[in-house]
């Protein structure tokens, strides 16, 4: 969501793709490739999408037990 709100990734947060936001976080923050790759592939497999090809909505990573959970 802070990626979007700072026009890193579209703000509407609507098909971005994993692929994208794994060059963004790389371009943006200089993490190592594999972190770059690590965080969107995560997502992909929690969503059971295909990293390569696929899409997401910001609003689908709302998942519990995904990325947000109980404290």
């Amino acid at each position: 969501n802070a990626m979007a709100n700072h026009g890193i990734i579209p703000r509407d947060g609507r098909k971005v793709s994993f692929t994208f936001v794994n060059q963004c976080i790389r371009d943006t923050f200089n993490y190592s490739a594999t972190f770059c790759y690590y965080t969107p592939k995560y997502a992909a497999d929690m969503l059971g999408r295909n990293y390569d090809k696929d899409t997401f909505d910001l609003e689908e990573m709302d998942r519990h037990n995904g990325i947000e959970h109980d404290a």
